[in-house]
């Protein structure tokens, strides 16, 4: 537009330059301009711009709007009002150009429309619709539910962010947002539709509504509205109990006692329901409750003491229940438990009582004085409280052996009763005692008490030690004296009797030495022991010990009781015999070398253990040396005479030879003696100085110097370290043994160019010493940094209209090695360009243009080189670059200058206005937006707006203009605030514009009424008449106008006042009754609320407490009509005590309910009176027991002239009282032991008469006596009788001392008193005297003991005890061994009956030995013969004879041990898993767990098939071994097959120490083709090692044996034969041999094996895998006939050589002959026999004989019975196989049997060996049929 303006203009001079007084025209076109609504006014929009094609003065107007004006002469358009969109968004009007005629002849005008659009801005607030909200809701109402679903919020405005609504608590209701939630269900920007949804419960009883406010937001703009949510009661609120729950009162209240009132309500308070009041726990059914007053009464006499917990309150359990139409109604919603708390007060109605009435206890006559009676338990219970509760304890006997802790408790106390003197069982009147324990109170009238009795039974001990008439003597002894020699004889003697006695005592001698001692236990007597050696160690020597310190003891109770030990002292006499001995052959010692005395001293020491010896000391060794030794003491010191002390040697060491003698006997030792350095000398460096040079450059470890110190002294002192102490500041370190001074880090000559570093030199030496050197290092620079520049990015700024050569900048950058800054260059870097950015920010990209702006002069300084244009460019980044022209090679750096070109600031900012009228409603939340101020500036931007000087109350964003609140603003504070705003422009320099601002507070409903005090306490008489005013409330408001106006109201129940609502005058309602009986106090609340609209109202309350005040409309009630009590004759007057309590109730309060009593009559005047207040009637005088007094009481309140009372009867009844307790005076009372004669214990014996007084009189002191039996009183039992009236003690029976020797009796003397009656306890001991007429018997008839093995002698083994019932001498025992003393391994203790063993015992020889004890009165065993013969004989059986049977227990002291230390074993490679494969055994002599083995295997080394050594033991093993020793496999042997494998196995006990056994086992892995098979016609139980080391040796191998089972033929199983595999075995290289050849070996001796295979019965051996099964059936006739041509045809072609043979024949005896057919058959058989497996290798020469035998047989009569005997010695043809015969033909043993039938000669030869018979050869069993290879 600009331009087509600009274009028209310049054709129209052109063309028309010669026309006159052409119209102005505009160069820029205003139309639709845009201008937001929020432009403040003042604000220039725009600036008309025109022009006159002949330059003629123009002006501006303009025509249509009211909104701006304009300046004629500049253009600029002002905003004049207001803008706002929401009115007018379009504002239409002309401007105009108006040009001055020269002429004035003419209006030179040109006008233009221009549309002006305005823009929306946020800048309305939202506004609630159909505000204020008010809502009714339920209390019960649930959660998540929603109440009010009207919010509707609108927006004028299209701009912003989407309307959002939210809860704005108060302070009034600071929860109502916690409990509501505003939801949105529809938003935009311009319209907002919510709800309200309840979060939480309400509660009417807490808040009966809610007042807050919803606030709404577009992001900028806030509004607010008004809601109110009231809430409806329902009735869901169970009753609440209020006022006091809790209360106290006195245990003896009477009945009807009024406690306390328990009052409830309904916690609803719009609606309440009546209440009904329940007790459910009433403890012990004490109390009763008033279901609608809430009076808690006593409903019978209270006792505290019965409750459980005494101490505690009682706790009764109340339920108030709300009546719904009619009934009550038991739920959660209805009804409400509480807790009623009732103290009960105590009254002294308990008396202290024990745990038991009686007690029993024992006691050793030796218990210490002070000790307490053990096992008592005695506990002492009063159960009243404080003073009532108090008592004391006492023993009513008098017995000053005992006392009784402690003397007064309170409340409980467990009683002590303590020895208080010693005690003697020798005393009979000291054996029993029973004390009568009484505890009776201290502090209460009367003083109740009870009592408890305690027997004490005392038993002996052997209290009495032997003593010694005198004290052994000290005896002297030669160290050489003999054994045997006697020393000293003492006895003791001890009081006690019996083996407690003298004749129990036994002697022992203790002590280090007393083993060199012997004493007789009986005698006494001292003597020498036995020793080999006399004078010499281990015997007496008095070099070893010349004292002997011994004890002497002297025991009762044949060494079991107590005992008295002397001292006993030997001294040897000593011989000198000992040469002296240094303490230690080599002393140590040093000393320095400037010493004079050693430090500590140096002495040698020689001892001799000879007393007479005196040794002299002397110093043989060296010839020269500088010391002296002093020969008494040994001190060695350095002789003055030498001076000081120096090493000989290199060696620093003095050895000197120090001899010491006794004149006859000398020793010598070695002083070593070190001469010490002395660090007397400083390390001295070679110079004070050191100084180097060193370049910076120099690497980490350049040795810079090299410093040296030496010392004058030696050995360490000489050792020197070095160290830097300081000045080397961690650039360099030394070595501290060299002394060489090395660069430790980088150095740098520009930070640090001079050290001064100081070094020490320390020695080792003690105190160590120092010299100190100093190293100066110079640092020599090396110029190899650039120059840098500081910083690398430099600004500066400049004026716009700043000239050339006009100084911009002084460029600063540094060198660290150069001092002289003229050295360096400074220049603008050529390589790089110079960068531009325009005002707008944006780069300039004109190369070459900038470059001729700035110059850079050698120094530094930046200078403007030609005139600035910063519309071209407002920013310069010159590349700049600095030269160090010193440095020998080229050194440059590069920086860079930032040059900001200035503006001219040349116009101030503008306000839109210069004054500003604002308004904002009073306690708008901190931070509520006022308004945002804007300012224009023509030329720069806004920097910042601020309020000066600041205002307390708004603050103002200095960006954006927004003024906000800073706190809350009230409008009865302050009503108008004035503030200036001050606006800022960025350019230079910069200017200010000011605008005022005022703003006007609008007062709003924020005050709640605000009432004079808290609350309100009002009083009110009951029964008052309706509108009796009662209080007035008053509050006030601080709101101006309505909104400080007050109206009042009551909340809660309203049915009984109202409130005047101007005034606030509390009035009785109209129709109200007020009850103080009924309701004793009300609450309520007043509520004060303002006069404002509902939606704004605000309102308080406070609450008001309306006390109802009682008048005199009730007379008092007494709890009883009449009373009664019982006391005794003596009770007490002075003070008077208590007799009972009258209760009378007032249902008022005060005055008019306060009872006093008063006695109006009474039976005998004067005799009682009663307490006004509390009601209690005491006595005014002494009463008459046995008479009943009547009163009367009335009670009457105080309510003067109108006071109302009520009258009761009182009957008092006084008995009279037993006062004393019956003391015993027959026996006396020192005498509790009776005793009587055994024999005269006859029935009916009077043994004694109880006497007794009693100071009462009559009944109460009348006595009667009785047994006390179980805590009864009894007249009899079985033993004795007591006369009840006279006290005649008897026997009931004849009483045998033996069985019991003595009674204790407590006897009872009970006077007849009443009500109380007194008992006195007394125990008498009634003692048999004993006559001889028992024998010793044993307890029981026969012991068992055990003793371990490997004991050493003399040990305990057991005792055997025997009775006898008499006592004394009588009762005497002593023991005898009858028979069993097995050759003295035992003995018996005569008076002990101790048995010891006198050897020591091994179980695995003998586990069990028996004795015979025999127990008399006699010493000396006598008739021992006839004592054994009649119970030999079973004629007598006495029961002091006893058999004891003496068991030896096993120790585990034998070791485990196998049967063979190796084993061997074979398995095949087909084996199962847990197959077994052998037994190993170990064996243990001891028994159960000691004998228990655990075995295991250690290893399991394999050999491979051809191996001579192991691979290794295979883990795991794939043997295992049971806990019996059964070896079996663990895994599969397929893989080891023909391996073998050697077993560590290992048998460990079980028990302590664990002892173990080891063996191998050698295991060989083979198939069936190795083993060989032997049938032995003997079971498989029988043993076979013997045949089995003879194949062995026969075969020259190894046999193993394997598997061992009883034959199994034709599916038949022969016990009595067994089989057997074995395998071969080469012994030296363990590999199986080959089962051909191992039979080969043996079958070429068998002339050697024929007796084995004859004893063991061997009848077949041949090679496993050789087996073959025999037919399974065949023809019997078939059979027979091929037998039989096979027969003849042998025997024809046989027969003619038989016979020409004959004459050679070896004749067998006329027994050994047999048939024709038995030859031929034999014949036949041998020749089947020759293709075995195992073939007979016969001789040449025998063949033709055996050949002629076997013809003849064949001949024979096959019926023929043959008889067979024996065989001669030859058996040629031992080997020929085949079948069992050989018992029956000789030397052909395998033929014998019965005779073999064809079939069997056909059939039954099968086999490897022969078997020939012997006259000892048993008839072996029946031969399975078709026994072959199998």
């Amino acid at each position: 537009m600009e331009t087509r303006w600009r274009t028209f203009v310049i054709l129209s001079f052109c063309l028309g330059s010669s026309l006159a007084n052409m119209l102005p025209v505009f160069t820029q076109d205003m139309n639709n301009l845009p201008l937001s609504e929020s432009t403040p006014v003042g604000t220039v929009v725009y600036t008309l711009q025109g022009v006159h094609p002949q330059g003629l003065p123009i002006k501006y107007s303009m025509v249509g709007s009211d909104n701006f004006v304009v300046d004629p002469e500049s253009g600029d358009v002002t905003l004049d009002k207001p803008l706002d969109r929401e009115v007018d968004d379009t504002l239409k009007f002309l401007v105009s150009i108006e040009a001055a005629d020269p002429q004035g002849q003419q209006k030179l005008i040109q006008k233009q429309p221009v549309t002006v659009i305005v823009l929306d801005e946020n800048d309305n607030p939202p506004t609630f619709k159909n505000n204020p909200y008010e809502v009714d809701v339920p209390e019960d109402e649930a959660i998540g539910t929603t109440i009010l679903n009207n919010i509707l919020v609108e927006d004028k405005d299209f701009v912003g962010d989407n309307l959002e609504v939210g809860c704005s608590a108060n302070d009034q209701w600071p929860e109502a947002c916690d409990i509501f939630d505003v939801v949105a269900l529809n938003s935009t920007s311009h319209h907002y539709h919510g709800a309200l949804v309840l979060k939480r419960p309400l509660n009417y009883n807490e808040r009966q509504f809610y007042q807050f406010q919803l606030s709404a937001t577009d992001g900028i703009q806030n509004s607010s509205g008004q809601v109110e949510v009231k809430v409806i009661d329902v009735q869901n609120s169970s009753p609440m109990f209020y006022g006091a729950l809790s209360g106290a009162l006195s245990e003896d209240a009477p009945v009807g006692t009024l406690v306390l009132t328990v009052q409830a309500r309904d916690a609803d308070k719009a609606q309440p329901r009546p209440v009904v009041l329940e007790l459910l726990t009433n403890p012990l059914d004490f109390f009763l409750l008033d279901k609608n007053t809430g009076e808690l009464r006593t409903a019978k006499p209270l006792d505290r003491e019965a409750l459980d917990d005494p101490s505690s309150p009682l706790n009764l359990t109340v339920r108030a229940t709300e009546i719904v139409n009619g009934s009550p109604l038991i739920s959660d919603l209805t009804s409400t438990v509480a807790t009623v708390t009732i103290t009960i007060k105590d009254v002294n109605d308990e008396p202290p009582r024990f745990n038991r009435r009686e007690y029993a206890v024992q006691i050793p006559e030796s218990l210490p004085v002070g000790t307490p009676l053990p096992n008592l338990e005695m506990v002492v219970t009063d159960t009243d409280l404080g003073l009532n509760s108090v008592f004391g304890l006492r023993l009513l006997n008098e017995f000053e052996a005992f006392v009784v802790e402690p003397p007064s408790a309170t409340g409980s106390a467990s009683v002590t009763i303590r020895l208080n003197s010693s005690l003697d069982y020798e005393d009979p009147n000291q054996r029993k005692f029973i004390l009568e324990v009484i505890a009776e109170e201290l502090h209460t009238t009367p003083k109740l008490s009870s009592r408890a009795s305690v027997t004490v039974t005392v038993t002996d001990v052997n209290d009495n030690a032997p003593q010694f008439a005198e004290e052994p003597v000290v005896r002297s002894l030669s160290e050489t004296s003999p054994p045997g020699t006697r020393l000293i004889a003492s006895r003791a003697t001890d009081r006690d009797t019996g083996r407690f006695g003298t004749e129990g005592i036994v002697y022992e001698l203790s002590g280090n030495g007393a083993e060199l001692f012997d004493v007789d236990k009986r005698s006494g007597v001292i003597s020498v022991a036995e020793c080999p050696t006399p004078g010499q160690p281990p015997c007496l020597d008095y070099e070893s010990r010349k004292d002997y310190f011994l004890q002497y003891k002297a025991t009762d109770d044949y060494g079991n009781g107590q005992m008295t030990v002397v001292s006993l002292q030997i001294s040897l006499i000593d011989a000198n015999d000992n040469a002296p001995v240094f303490v230690t052959p080599v002393y140590k010692a040093s000393i320095d070398e400037d010493a004079v005395k050693f430090e500590p001293e140096l002495q040698v020491l020689a001892r001799d253990v000879d007393v007479s010896s005196d040794i002299r000391y002397s110093i043989v060794g060296p010839a020269t040396h500088p010391f002296w030794i002093d020969p008494v003491t040994g001190k060695i010191t350095v002789n003055p005479e030498s001076g000081r002390v120096a090493a000989v040697d290199d060696s620093n060491k003095i050895i000197l030879t120090v001899l010491g003698t006794d004149g006859v006997h000398n020793a010598t030792c070695k002083v070593e003696i070190s001469i010490r350095d002395v660090n007397n000398h400083a390390p001295e460096f070679d110079t004070h100085k050191y100084d180097a040079n060193i370049f910076e450059d120099a690497p980490i470890g350049t040795e810079v110097a090299a410093v040296r110190a030496t010392d004058l002294d030696t050995g360490i002192n000489a050792e020197i370290k070095y160290a830097i102490q300081k000045g080397a500041l961690d650039a360099f370190a030394i070595d501290n043994v060299t002394g060489v001074v090395t660069v430790a880090s980088g150095l740098d000559y520009d930070k640090r160019n001079t050290y001064t570093i100081q070094i020490t030199a320390t020695d080792l030496g003690v105190p160590s010493l120092t010299g100190t050197t100093e190293l100066l290092v110079h640092v020599v620079n090396v110029n190899d940094k650039k120059p840098q520049f500081a910083p690398p990015v430099q600004r500066a700024e400049v004026s716009a209209d700043a000239g050339p050569g006009a100084r911009v900048h002084d460029l600063t950058a540094f060198d660290p090695e150069i001092e002289d800054v003229d050295r360096l260059l400074y220049e603008l870097a050529a390589d790089r360009m110079i960068k531009a950015v325009d005002k707008n920010g944006k780069e300039v990209s004109e190369e070459g243009i900038f470059d001729q702006w700035m110059s850079v002069l050698p120094n530094g300084t930046v200078v403007v080189a030609q005139k600035l244009d910063r519309s071209r460019a407002a920013v310069l980044s010159l590349p700049v670059r600095v030269t160090d022209t010193s440095a020998p090679a080229l050194q440059q750096a590069d920086g860079e200058l930032i040059i900001t070109i200035v503006d001219v600031n040349r116009y101030a900012p503008v306000f839109s206005q210069p004054s500003y009228l604002q308004s904002m409603v009073e306690e708008q939340p901190v931070g509520t937006v006022l308004e945002t101020f804007t300012a224009t500036d023509r030329e720069t931007p806004i920097s910042a707006i601020i309020i000066h000087p600041p205002n307390p109350y708004f603050e103002i964003d200095n960006r954006t203009g927004l003024v906000k609140t800073t706190q809350r603003i009230d409008y009865e504070k302050v009503h108008s605030i004035n503030f200036t705003l001050i606006a800022f422009d960025s350019g230079v320099p910069q200017l200010t514009t000011t605008a005022g601002v005022t703003v006007e507070i609008l007062n709003a409903n924020d005050e709640d009424p605000l009432f004079d005090t808290e609350g309100y306490e009002a009083k009110v008489l009951e029964h008052s008449e309706a509108g009796t005013e009662v209080v007035t409330v008053h509050a006030s408001d601080k709101d101006e106008g309505e909104y400080g106006e007050v109206r009042y109201s009551l909340s809660g129940d309203m049915s009984l006042f109202t409130i005047d609502p101007i005034s606030g005058v509390v009035t009785i309602a109209p129709g109200a009754d007020i009850d103080r009986e009924a309701v004793t106090e009300i609450w309520m609340r007043a509520v004060a609320s303002d006069n404002a609209p509902q939606h704004l109202k605000r309102s308080t309350s406070v609450p008001l407490h309306v006390k109802v005040l009682d008048i005199n409309d009730h007379a008092p009630v007494f709890s009883q009509k009449v009373y009664k009590s019982t006391i005794a004759e003596n009770l007490q007057l002075d003070p008077p005590a208590a007799i009972l309590q009258v209760i009378a109730e007032d249902k008022d309060e005060g005055v008019n309910g306060k009872v006093e009593f008063k006695i109006i009559e009474q039976s005998e005047p004067g005799t009682f009176t009663v307490d006004p207040v509390s009601g209690i009637i005491y006595p005014a005088r002494a009463v008459e027991g046995n008479r009943t007094y009547q009163l009367v009481v009335r009670g009457a309140d105080g309510a003067g002239p109108a006071a109302l009372s009520d009258t009761a009867r009182v009957d008092i009844t006084v008995r009279s009282l037993n006062t004393h307790a019956p003391l015993f005076v027959q026996p006396p009372p020192g005498q509790s032991t009776i005793e009587i004669p055994e024999n005269a214990a006859q029935a009916d014996f009077l043994i004694t008469t109880i006497k007794a007084t009693d100071d009462d009189s009559g009944e109460n002191g009348r006595i009667s006596y009785y047994l006390k039996v179980d805590n009864q009183n009894v007249g009899e039992t079985e033993e004795f009788s007591l006369d009840r009236d006279t006290g005649e003690l008897r026997t009931k029976t004849f009483l045998d001392r033996e069985e019991v020797p003595e009674y204790q009796l407590a006897i009872a003397a009970v006077d007849n008193g009443s009500p109380a009656q007194f008992e006195t306890l007394r125990l008498l001991t009634v003692v048999l005297a004993d006559e001889d007429d028992n024998t010793p018997e044993f307890s029981q008839r026969s012991y068992v003991f055990n003793i371990k093995e490997n004991l050493p002698p003399n040990t305990i083994i057991g005792t055997v005890k025997a009775v006898d019932k008499d006592i004394g001498e009588n009762g005497k025992v002593y023991y005898h061994v009858l028979e069993g003393k097995q050759e003295g391994a035992f003995v018996l203790d005569r008076t002990q009956g101790v048995v010891r063993a006198k050897i020591s015992f091994d179980r695995e020889q003998r586990a069990e030995y028996s004795l015979i004890v025999y127990a008399s009165n006699n010493p000396i065993l006598e008739h021992a013969a006839d004592v054994l013969n009649s119970i030999d004989n079973g004629t007598q059986v006495e029961s002091g004879v006893a058999s004891l049977k003496i068991n030896i227990l096993d120790e585990n002291d034998n070791e485990p041990k196998f049967q063979r230390n190796v084993y061997f074993a074979g398995v095949k490679h087909t084996a199962r898993i847990n197959e077994p494969i052998l037994s190993v055994i170990a064996e243990d002599p001891d028994l159960d767990e000691n004998g228990t083995l655990l075995y295991m295997i250690a290893a399991s080394n394999l050999y491979k098939f051809g191996a001579s050594e192991s691979s290794g033991s295979v883990v795991p093993s794939p043997f295992n071994i049971s806990q019996d020793g059964l070896l079996m496999t663990a895994h599969y042997m397929s893989e080891y097959n023909q391996d073998r494998f050697v077993l560590d196995i290992i048998a460990q006990e079980v028990a302590p120490p664990r002892r173990q056994a080891k063996t191998q086992v050698y295991v060989w892995v083979i198939d069936r083709s190795a083993l060989i098979r032997m049938v032995v016609s003997r079971s498989c139980s029988s043993s076979v090692s013997g045949v089995q080391k003879r194949l062995a040796d026969a075969g020259e191998a190894l046999l193993v044996p394997g598997r061992k089972l009883p034959l199994v033929q034709a599916d038949r199983r022969y016990d009595d034969w067994c089989e057997i595999h074995l395998h071969a075995v080469d012994p030296t290289t363990y590999q199986v041999l080959p089962v051909e050849k191992v039979l080969e070996n043996i079958d070429s001796k068998f002339d050697e094996l024929k007796d084995v295979y004859h004893e063991y019965g061997v009848e077949t051996l041949i090679a496993a895998s050789a087996i073959s099964k025999a037919p399974d059936s065949f023809d019997p006739a078939l059979a027979a006939l091929i037998a039989l041509l096979i027969v003849l045809f042998t025997g024809i072609v046989t027969f003619v050589v038989v016979c020409a043979c004959l004459k050679h024949w070896v004749i067998s005896p006329p027994s050994m002959q047999s048939s024709k057919g038995d030859s031929l058959a034999r014949r036949k058989i041998l020749e089947e026999l020759s293709t075995t497996e195992n073939p007979l290798w016969l001789e040449t020469k025998l063949r033709p004989y055996e050949e002629q035998e076997l013809t003849m047989n064949v001949f024979g009569d096959q019926n023929e019975q043959v008889v067979v005997e024996p065989a001669p010695t030859d058996n040629t043809y031992a080997t020929i196989q085949g079948s069992r015969a050989a018992e029956r033909f000789g030397d052909y043993a395998t033929l014998g049997g019965e005779s073999p039938t064809p079939l069997e000669t056909a059939l039954g030869f099968q086999g490897s060996t022969f078997k020939p018979p012997s006259p000892d050869t048993p008839e072996p069993p029946p031969r399975p049929t078709g026994l072959g290879v199998l």
